[in-house]
């Protein structure tokens, strides 16, 4: 049996985590979460809240096992999981969450394998405390994944075996993502309105271009602290009719705006903790619709959106050289939709969830 550990398989912004307990292996895995448990059951046993006071699902019972601390009744619940249902491999998604479970996956005798996506490579490798945590995986875990040769490389430097690690980005099920029917004008933007994302140079170059084109729109979807300041921005270009703001939206919704869009604007930048993003999947599903993106150099996703050919990117913070980006984009929609084709080709070729899923379990021997 396999399990795939999260903190948390209810988390809109993180599809690809219950893509993987559905894909790596079906009819065959177990599940850890530190959350609630999802609304919409997993294929398989579920230990939940992993990370206070652990419940099975399909049981009424707590564990009877005495509390002698946090992290003793962890390790000795999730092994105990892990042991009734003949685990053999366990991955955790996520750094930290990583090393939290690596006691229990060892007393359980299950190897364990660490996926990093982006803020557990990147923030956190300022505390000290982290890059401890951090060593004991490289000496004892099995093997790790990253989204991005960036970020592979970023964990290479704080000491992971470059052997140990493969690369494997978040996929895309292409299928799920048809051809989009590019309404000219119409731009999306998928987020979280937080300081990596910087929502702020996403509205500001937006309105900026748009004032060259009336027919202009931008559906923008997504929550947190920087969505009044967008609000603002778009109030004082009067372009309150022309970007809506949509708030968090099923998957579905996401996939019904992008539908019909021709550009796809996200604006990630280095956030001043240090945070960073992975390979963004919101921009592969983009791309996989034929949008033309316009992001930036940053972290993977040059290593999805090849400048000019795939995509345009600029420098982070760089408004004039977004702004400039959107316009042309706009000025001329076919040749914008030429490279929304070639970055549908790329991500059929080397992003969809077949190709990531096949890594993974190719490299944890499943």
């Amino acid at each position: 049996m396999f399990t795939l550990a999260a903190r948390s398989f209810r988390n809109a912004s993180e599809t690809f985590v219950r893509a993987h307990a559905e894909r790596i292996a079906p009819g065959q895995s177990a599940y850890v979460c530190f959350d609630d448990a999802p609304d919409d059951p997993l294929p398989g046993p579920l230990l939940y809240h992993a990370n206070t006071w652990p419940r099975i699902t399909g049981s009424t019972q707590r564990p009877a096992l005495p509390f002698t601390g946090l992290e003793a009744l962890r390790t000795r619940v999730v092994a105990s999981f892990l042991k009734r249902n003949d685990v053999g491999t366990m991955l955790a998604e996520f750094g930290p969450f990583g090393y939290r479970l690596l006691p229990a996956a060892e007393r359980a005798g299950a190897r364990h394998f660490v996926h990093f996506h982006g803020w557990d490579a990147s923030r956190v490798l300022s505390d000290a405390r982290t890059l401890r945590k951090y060593q004991m995986l490289w000496d004892r875990a099995a093997g790790f994944f990253a989204p991005s040769r960036f970020i592979a490389d970023r964990l290479i430097a704080v000491g992971c075996p470059a052997s140990a690690i493969e690369v494997t980005p978040c996929g895309v099920d292409p299928e799920n993502f048809p051809l989009s029917r590019r309404q000219p004008g119409r731009a999306l933007a998928v987020g979280r309105f937080v300081d990596k994302k910087a929502p702020e140079v996403t509205v500001a170059a937006f309105a900026a271009a748009a004032s060259r084109h009336p027919e202009a729109r931008l559906d923008f979807v997504g929550d947190g602290p920087r969505l009044e300041a967008c609000r603002k921005i778009a109030e004082e270009h009067g372009l309150v009719e022309r970007i809506t703001f949509h708030g968090v939206l099923a998957h579905d919704e996401v996939r019904r705006l992008m539908a019909r869009a021709s550009i796809f604007l996200q604006h990630s930048v280095t956030a001043p903790s240090g945070d960073t993003e992975g390979l963004p999947v919101a921009i592969l599903e983009a791309m996989s619709a034929g949008h033309c993106v316009i992001s930036t150099r940053h972290s993977g996703i040059p290593e999805a959106v090849i400048e000019g050919e795939s995509g345009l990117l600029t420098d982070e913070h760089d408004v004039a050289a977004m702004t400039a980006a959107i316009d042309r984009a706009l000025a001329d929609p076919d040749w914008a939709a030429g490279l929304g084709d070639a970055a549908r080709a790329r991500v059929a070729e080397r992003f969809s969830m077949d190709r990531s899923v096949g890594i993974l379990r190719e490299r944890m021997g499943l």
